[in-house]
Order: C-alpha cells, then sequence, then structure tokens
C-alpha cells in the first residue's frame, strides 16, 4: 500500500496562510500525490491499517494547505467545481481522523464529488480536527450536508473553512461540539446563504450573535432545531423567524426561551408546517395563548408538547382554535393538562386525525370518553401512554358514537386500564387493524375477546407484549377472526402461551411476517408445527428467552434460510454453543443474535 504523509509544516490553521512559497509548493505536491492514487489506493488509504499514521506520530498529519489558490491548482484534477456531489462519506469513532478526511477530500472529486459527510464521533486525542475540516473546504466544494456529531477538537476555523470552500452548503448539523461558537456559525451565515437546515445540539459557545447572522443571510432556512444551547435566548430565535419567511419545521427544546418567542412563532410562523416544544421551563400559559391568538399558524399540521407547564386547559384550547389544519398532536408530560382541556380541544380541533398522549397523570377514562365523543368520525390513531389516570373503577358507562375511522389504537403501560376500558373501545373503534396493548397486565382473554367481537375487519399487526394474563384462548380469537391478514404478532412476556398457540397459528396465518415468543412457554414442538407449516411466510422470529426450546428445534429452523431475515435466540439456555455455530453458518444471510 502506499503511504502517503501530511508533513507538519505549519502548527496551527491559522499560521497556514503565512508560510513560505518553498513550503505551499511541498504540501501542493503531496495533495497531488495523493489525488494521483488509484480508486484502490484510495481504498487502502481508508482502510483501517492507515489508522498507524496517526499514533506516535500524530504531529505528522496536521496539513500546511498554503494559499487558496495553489492548493486549489493541486487539487483541480480530481475536484472540479461543478463537481455535483453524489457522493456520501461516514466516519465514525477511530475512523474520524484528519487523514482519511484529507484522502476523501482528494480523491472523491473523480467519482462525482463528495455531497454528504457524516462524522458520528471522534477520537478525543486524535480525532477530527481543524486542519481535516480544512481540507474537506479546499477540496469539495459540491458538499451539501454536512454532520458533526460528538467532534471536541473542531473550532470555529474549521466550520469557517467549510463555509468558504462549500458555498452550496444546504443542512448543517451540530451536536456535541463544545469549540464551534458564533465565529463559526457566522461564517456559514455570510458564505453560504443556499443553507435550508440548520439542527443545533450542546453546542456551548453558540449565542444568539450566530443567530442574528443566520436569520439576517439564510433567509431561505427552512428547518431549525436548537437542542441544550443554553447560551441561545429569545433574542436569537426571534430573530430567525422575522427573517426567514419560508420556515416550516421548528423544534426548540431546553432553551431559555420565554413567552416572547413563542408570541413571535406565532406572528411569524405563517409557514410552519411541524413544531416541537420540549422541555421550555420558562414558558408560561400567558406564551401559549400569545401564539394561538395572533391565528398565524394556519399551516401548522404536526404540534409536539412535552415537560411544557405553560400548556394548561385553557392555552391548550386556544392553539386547537387557530391551528385549523392541525392533524398530529402529540403531549408528553404536561402535568396541567386535566380532562376538561382534552375535552375542550378536541373539540374544536376539527382536523385531527393522530392524538398521542403520554405521562398526563391528570387525565382519566372521562377525558378518554370526551376524546371519543368528539373526534368519531375523523381520529385514526390514538396513542395512550403511561397515563396513571386511567383506571377501570373510574369508568362511566355511557353511551360513545361508533367511530369508523380510527385504524391504530395504542394504549401501553396504563397500570389501570382493564378489560371493562378494552370492551368499551372494541365497541366505538370496529375497523381497528393496528392493535398495541404493551405493558398492560390488567387485560385478560376476556377482554380481548370482547373487542374482537365487536370487530369488522381483520387485525393486521397485534402487539401484546407484556400482557401476563393472556393465555391460548385470546390466540385462538386473534387467529380465527384475523388470520389471513395477520402480519405482525407480538408476545413477548406472555407466559402463558403455549405450543397450542403456535399450531393454530401455523394454520390460520399463513401472512404472518413477524413473529415474538419471547419468554413464552413454547417447546420444541411447537416450534415444529409453526415451522412445518406448508404456507410459511415468516421472516422474523424471537425465541429469547424460550427456557423450554433445546438443540432438537434447530435443524428445522436452518431450513428457514431462504425466507428468515432475522431470528433472536438469545437467553435460550436449553440450546449448546456448537448447535448456535451451525445455525449461523446455515443462516449466513439471517441476522442473527445469540447469547
Amino acid at each position: 500500500m502506499q503511504r502517503v504523509e501530511f508533513k507538519n509544516t505549519s502548527k496551527s490553521f491559522s499560521k497556514a496562510s503565512g508560510e513560505s512559497t518553498h513550503g505551499h509548493s511541498n504540501n501542493t505536491a503531496q495533495l497531488t500525490e495523493v489525488a494521483d492514487l488509484s480508486q484502490d489506493s484510495y481504498e487502502d488509504l481508508c482502510d483501517e491499517n492507515f489508522s498507524e499514521a496517526t499514533g506516535e506520530e500524530a504531529n505528522v498529519m496536521d496539513i500546511d494547505v498554503g494559499s487558496k489558490g495553489t492548493a486549489e491548482r493541486g487539487m483541480s484534477t480530481k475536484q472540479p467545481g461543478w463537481a455535483p456531489g453524489n457522493l456520501t462519506r461516514c466516519l465514525e469513532g477511530k475512523k474520524a481522523t484528519d487523514i482519511r478526511l484529507a484522502a476523501i477530500a482528494v480523491c472523491a472529486g473523480g467519482h462525482g464529488g463528495l455531497g454528504k459527510l457524516l462524522v458520528r464521533g471522534s477520537i478525543p486525542y486524535r480525532g477530527i480536527t481543524d486542519i481535516g475540516l480544512f481540507a474537506v473546504g479546499l477540496g469539495c466544494p459540491a458538499l451539501r450536508v454536512l454532520s458533526l456529531w460528538n467532534c471536541p477538537l473542531v473550532g470555529d476555523s474549521g466550520l469557517a473553512a467549510i463555509a468558504k470552500g462549500c458555498k452550496l452548503l444546504e443542512k448543517l448539523d451540530l451536536c456535541k461540539c463544545p469549540w464551534i461558537g458564533d465565529k463559526g456559525l457566522e461564517s456559514v451565515a455570510v458564505n453560504c446563504p443556499n443553507l435550508l437546515t440548520l439542527n443545533l445540539e450542546s453546542c456551548p459557545q453558540v449565542g444568539n450573535k450566530s443567530l442574528k447572522a443566520i436569520g439576517q443571510n439564510c433567509v431561505r432556512l427552512q428547518s431549525l432545531s436548537i437542542n441544550d444551547c443554553f447560551l441561545v435566548s429569545d433574542e436569537g430565535v426571534i430573530s430567525i423567524l422575522s427573517n426567514t419567511k419560508t420556515l416550516m419545521k421548528l423544534k426548540l427544546q431546553a432553551v431559555r426561551l420565554t413567552d416572547i418567542t413563542l408570541a413571535a412563532v406565532g406572528h411569524y410562523g405563517k409557514f410552519l408546517t411541524d413544531m416541537w416544544l420540549e422541555n421550555l421551563l420558562n414558558v408560561t400559559e400567558k406564551g401559549f395563548l400569545t401564539m394561538g391568538n395572533t391565528m398565524g399558524l394556519q399551516k401548522l399540521k404536526h404540534l409536539s408538547v412535552t415537560a411544557c407547564r405553560g400548556l394548561t386547559d385553557v392555552s391548550i384550547e386556544v392553539v386547537g382554535q387557530s391551528c385549523l389544519s392541525l392533524k398530529q398532536v402529540y403531549i408528553r408530560k404536561c402535568e396541567s393538562l386535566t380532562d376538561e382541556g382534552l375535552r375542550a380541544f378536541t373539540y374544536v380541533a376539527m382536523s385531527l386525525e393522530n392524538l398521542q398522549i403520554e405521562e398526563c397523570k391528570l387525565i382519566s377514562c372521562c377525558g378518554l370518553i370526551d376524546v371519543l365523543s368528539n373526534c368519531s368520525g375523523k381520529l385514526k390513531v390514538l396513542s395512550l401512554i403511561k397515563c396513571e389516570g386511567i383506571r377501570e373503577s373510574s369508568l362511566v358507562t355511557t353511551s360513545i358514537p361508533v367511530s369508523e375511522s380510527l385504524k391504530s389504537l395504542n394504549i401501553r403501560y396504563c397500570p389501570g386500564f382493564g378489560n371493562g376500558c378494552l370492551a368499551m373501545l372494541g365497541r366505538a373503534f370496529p375497523q381497528l387493524q393496528q392493535l398495541d396493548l404493551s405493558g398492560l397486565s390488567g387485560i385478560s382473554d376476556d377482554g380481548l375477546l370482547a373487542l374482537l367481537e365487536n370487530s369488522k375487519t381483520s387485525l393486521v399487526k397485534v402487539n401484546l407484549s407484556g400482557c401476563v394474563q393472556v393465555t391460548d384462548w385470546a390466540i385462538f380469537g386473534i387467529a380465527n377472526l384475523c388470520g389471513e391478514n395477520l402480519q405482525t404478532l407480538i408476545l413477548d412476556g406472555c407466559r402463558k402461551v403455549t405450543d397450542r398457540s403456535l399450531k393454530i397459528i401455523a394454520d390460520l396465518c399463513p401472512a404472518l411476517q413477524d413473529l415474538d415468543l419471547a419468554k413464552c412457554g413454547i417447546t420444541d414442538n411447537g416450534i415444529f408445527s409453526l415451522l412445518s407449516a406448508r404456507q410459511q411466510a415468516i421472516q422474523i422470529l424471537s425465541l429469547s428467552g424460550c427456557m423450554q426450546i433445546t438443540d432438537k428445534c434447530l435443524p428445522i429452523i436452518e431450513k428457514m434460510g431462504e425466507t428468515l431475515l432475522g431470528l433472536n435466540l438469545q437467553h435460550c439456555s436449553g440450546l449448546s454453543r456448537r448447535a448456535l455455530d451451525s445455525v449461523g453458518a446455515h443462516l449466513w444471510r439471517c441476522d442473527l443474535l445469540v447469547s
């Protein structure tokens, strides 16, 4: 393999432009030498063995690129300015080094030009630095997407080099880059006017100054996400909102914002279609009221609010009245929201199709009944997750309108949810196709069979993981009523499900593709019955934690090699290591998980 070294003729990036002409020509020759490598040599250059060059000789990897004109002449044979940027490169962990970046920058031009660069973590003591980004800035003018995650050695100089050399940049994603601040982001704002997407997460040096520059220069911005950047406040976010007229997606999470920002969102967010608000501790009810009363969010279709104490019964009703196009709503950990607010919101939200409520302790069965009454005929997906207030004891006997529109019902980890609630929902939703009852230890066969009795269509996906009271009788009912169309059946933790269920599944469920039997009470006989069926289409099978299966069932599993794509045999104490190795050899096309 041809080994190319990048000599340390300049100790820092800031000194690169001040070196002598002799130093410039030397480095140009070195970069040109890399550019002349064949594709095979380039792949060797990016091989794991090449990382040895970053060991004890870490000082050798600093690149003196010289003046911009000289460096570009050295690279022009491989990356012309018109390169369309068809290539995508992703560097992770040990492979994320300056030398690899330089090799990619020089050699990618001959294959269409680098258009997307993703860096997923780098080693703190020898990972990617400003030098590597400087090489990309010079050699990859067609770069449109740059994503840097957990890069502790990259600073403003490297990002500025990208901005000056990659003026076509459309998406910038920075996560856990502690040394990137306002200067680097300002350079992006000035040099990359085509920026469409900006994601900032855990960047403690980024503040309002750079966001103002983004707002003034990147007027075509369509998506903005800011998460855990404590120097960012109302001033910076409002500057972007007031200057960009095409912003469609907005995510604000764990930022020091107040009611003023939400008022600006309501006023300027005329084109917003998706918005996420999470952990905004300084935003009060007044902020949500002002945002709704401005009537500016006419195009908003998706709204997610998490851990915002300002979302109350009053404010959520105003939001529902003002957002006339709202179809998907996700509310999580909003402790001030009660049944009354949920009733008022679902009454005025005329376009609502998907509602998810998670960890809202004050929501009870009364609120659930109000949702069913107000959204009859329009709601397609209903999800209730970890809502402790929904209890069997608070269930009120009342007539509930039938909703033919609801196709997906997800009730997960609600400890008070029982058979009575399930039977009520079965009467209200006869057209269900997807059912997820994960973690409902209070339901049994009676509740499931009551739900199935009212069904007018076949379920396609059923998830009963953690439903410890469910037995073979419920599985018989599901197979009899839904067998021809059933594609996914998750029974993880259903200890009372035995071999008899597998026999009926084999006979009545020919379309089943995904079957999870983890920790079920099945034996080898059940596996024989299941996999011996003539019409068998299972692609994903999980037998994790099935203590009663032995090596005897593995030969028939091996015969599924043509169709099986995923197999989980973890924590099966009855399987020997030798038998597991044999399965791995036969099912070489399958994703196999073993202990």
